[in-house]
């Protein structure tokens, strides 16, 4: 990303942090959707299964399914436009709508195309229906929720833009602003000639628009006014009724929580009814045209680029819900369609340098929007593909092509990390044993107060010695990871205590390279590559029954994304990749599901809580097995934490780029543990406990942060880690 882009992201950041009214509005809606939302999942456990392979049918067919909705919707009575970009769209609704008034749902695709300004540069009157939207077009402003558009704008402010267009002064509370609302909408419905809409799905066999709602507004604009336009991208299409049927419930399920919208709307062609004194139909008592307007911009060559996902994606919101930097940021986070999605939609039409001026650096990876996401959209892989693309025009840049660059060769990384030892105390305090708090150094864009781990002039792998074993029960290679090599050693130290507890033989390379995934999700996939086949040259050669890891980013990065990096290489590097990658074990799953783990017997007087890593949990599916550890450590108590799988903010280099937003995602984390009364934090990711140890050092807090493994080894008498 260019300096300039950086900017720009770097400015939208600090003002949506600045943002408190619209954080107060997001967490407040939050708190009720996302409960909701858990507990209706349950209840659906095969929809999302479902509804992915719909959509991906509907996109692997499209063309068909464009031509068979085509068909179905005219011959129902509608009007069909299938407008290839932006500009055909709009200039095909506006000569529906030569003058007057024009009442409007919210539509994504009508947002998509800018329909509403378009409009009324021609003079027309565009009249947002729903709340949301109709608040913010009073306030001047953008939307900042897919579902709860207005969800930024305090009820004061909303008080006065109503009390305003009404000419009297409203009382602020929600019954008398909503009932103000109706009266002026009814009557901007009553007088209008000409209703649009979006929708949420379209039958290709019975040429059906379905559209769900709980306010009421949408079904008043599809038959109050004498013509009714639908807007929509073609990725809408499903193949029948019932697969849309599926799309609208899917869309209340994983949007807000509920069975079924309070109203769904299904429009299979223009209003008739059936007179007996007439042979043939009469107009009815809705519009007399229906017009389908189906968006093309940029799916073709999103699905040609390889993005087809995101044309899976039906508008629920719910990756928005659970998101940590829209948490944070809000509607900074995005371009048109907000959110990570968002940026993908920038990119595939045609605009990457919008897509990163809207935070394409942004995502920090958790992948919590795949986890409840009801096509299991794999969002955050496609933005890195999309960083891909913008390193291949722009380049790396000298800091991170320089970095990287070290990376890849085992014998640079020492000898930096020996300066770094030696010259360290000039730059930095002492905060306890093994840490340090930085005192200046602007140009890597760390803030004087971070607190970070002390800098080793040796290796772990330079100064480990694994504990002989006879007749093992197993044998294991152990990949330490940057953190563990040259900071977190004694991570280290605990796994080869554990393994000589436990009678596994503990195998250690001599010298390694880093795993590649900051490469990997910087787009950098040369030095990602180089990273790799180094590992791979030095790790096939091990005889292992399991390959163990203490970070499960690293362990992500061998199992899951170097087979992705050499799909397309020779059968023997694809074999190398795919042997080591079947190896690849947590160590907290290899402990508990691979030996007998001994019973430990040093008593461990702590009030546990636990911290769920995003790679480990979403990306390796591991979660109960580091909680199994430690409820059997003697004397502790095990004390779950609200939301115990939320990022802290980490994000390896995420968190020096924008540390205020990695800062401000961690308080969420530091509050929950707070709450434990925990005096211990136990994680499995070096990163994690990293960022964590920051946040509570400089909070005052007094929780120790330490690896699952670490305490395991306690139990075993090694001592106190501290």
């Amino acid at each position: 990303m260019g300096n300039h882009s950086h900017k720009i992201v770097r400015n939208k950041v600090i003002a949506g942090l600045q943002d408190a009214e619209s954080r107060k509005g997001r967490f407040k809606a939050f708190d009720a959707i996302r409960p909701a939302m858990r507990q209706m999942v349950k209840s659906y456990p095969n929809l999302s299964d479902q509804l992915r392979s719909i959509k991906q049918y509907s996109i692997d067919h499209l063309s068909d399914m464009i031509i068979l909705a085509k068909t179905s919707l005219e011959s129902k009575g509608c009007h069909v436009f299938v407008a290839e970009t932006t500009e055909e769209a709009q200039n095909y609704i506006a000569n529906l709508i030569p003058q007057g008034i024009a009442v409007k749902s919210k539509s994504n695709a009508g947002k998509e195309i800018n329909i509403a300004h378009f409009l009324e540069d021609r003079g027309i009157s565009v009249i947002e229906t729903d709340l949301g939207d109709r608040i913010n077009q009073l306030a001047h402003c953008e939307a900042s929720h897919s579902l709860a558009p207005a969800i930024h704008i305090p009820i004061e402010k909303v008080t006065e833009l109503f009390s305003e267009e009404a000419g009297e002064q409203l009382e602020c509370n929600h019954e008398a602003l909503v009932v103000a609302a109706r009266k002026g909408l009814r009557d901007y419905l009553v007088k209008a000639d000409v209703g649009i809409s979006g929708a949420n799905a379209i039958a290709a066999d019975t040429g059906s628009v379905f559209l769900t709602e709980n306010e009421g507004n949408i079904r008043a604009v599809t038959m109050m006014p004498k013509t009714h336009i639908v807007i929509a991208g073609v990725e809408k299409i499903v193949p029948t009724l019932e697969n849309a049927l599926q799309v609208v419930r899917a869309a209340a399920v994983y949007g807000v929580g509920q069975d079924i919208g309070t109203y769904v709307s299904v429009i299979s062609g223009v209003s008739t009814c059936t007179d007996p004194e007439m042979e043939e139909l009469a107009h009815g008592q809705g519009p007399k045209e229906v017009h389908v307007v189906l968006l093309k911009h940029g799916r073709v060559e999103a699905i040609n680029e390889g993005f087809d996902e995101t044309l899976y994606c039906i508008s629920c919101g719910s990756c928005l819900n659970f998101c940590p930097i829209y948490e944070e940021v809000g509607g900074k986070y995005g371009y048109k369609y907000l959110g990570g999605r968002g940026l993908v939609f920038a990119a595939f039409h045609g605009d990457l340098e919008k897509s990163e001026e809207n935070g394409l650096s942004l995502c920090i990876g958790c992948q919590k929007c795949k986890t409840v996401c009801p096509v299991q959209m794999h969002t955050p892989e496609m933005l890195w593909k999309l960083r891909g693309k913008a390193v291949s025009q722009q380049g790396l840049g000298w800091k991170k092509d320089l970095i990287f660059s070290m990376l890849t060769k085992p014998k640079a990384l020492p000898t930096v990390t020996k300066l770094v030892s030696k010259f360290g105390g000039v730059v930095l305090k002492k905060v306890h044993e093994g840490m340090k708090a930085r005192v200046s150094l602007p140009s890597m864009g760390l803030p004087n107060s971070r607190v970070i781990p002390k800098v080793t002039d040796t290796s772990f792998l330079q100064t480990a010695k694994p504990k002989s074993v006879k007749n093992p029960v197993k044998k294991v290679g152990f990949y330490p990871g940057c953190v563990v090599n040259y900071t977190e050693s004694a991570m280290g130290e605990a796994l080869l205590h554990v393994m000589g507890e436990n009678n596994v033989q503990v195998q250690l390379a001599k010298e390694d390279v880093c795993c590649g995934i900051p490469s990997i999700v910087s787009g950098d996939i040369a030095h990602s590559k180089a990273m790799a086949l180094r590992n791979i040259e030095i790790y096939s050669k091990f005889d292992m029954d399991a390959f163990v890891f203490v970070c499960p980013s690293c362990a992500a990065a061998f199992k899951l994304e170097y087979p992705k990096l050499f799909a397309d290489a020779n059968q023997e590097i694809r074999k190398k990749v795919q042997l080591l990658a079947d190896k690849v074990k947590d160590v907290n799953q290899f402990l508990m599901e691979d030996i007998q783990l001994k019973k430990p017997n040093v008593i461990v007087s702590e009030k546990i809580t636990y911290h769920d890593p995003c790679h480990l949990i979403r990306s390796l599916n591991v979660s109960e097995q580091p909680r199994e550890i430690l409820r059997i450590l003697p004397g502790a108590e095990f004390i779950e934490m609200k939301e115990a799988d939320a990022c802290c903010g980490f994000g390896g280099s995420f968190s020096i780029s924008f540390y205020n937003l990695a800062q401000r995602i961690n308080q969420s984390k530091l509050k929950a543990i707070e709450e434990t009364q925990a005096t211990t934090v136990a994680t499995s990711c070096p990163g994690c406990i990293v960022h964590i140890q920051d946040g509570v050092t400089q909070n005052s807090m007094k929780q120790r942060v330490v690896h699952t493994v670490q305490l395991l080894s306690e139990a075993y008498g090694r001592g106190r880690y501290v």
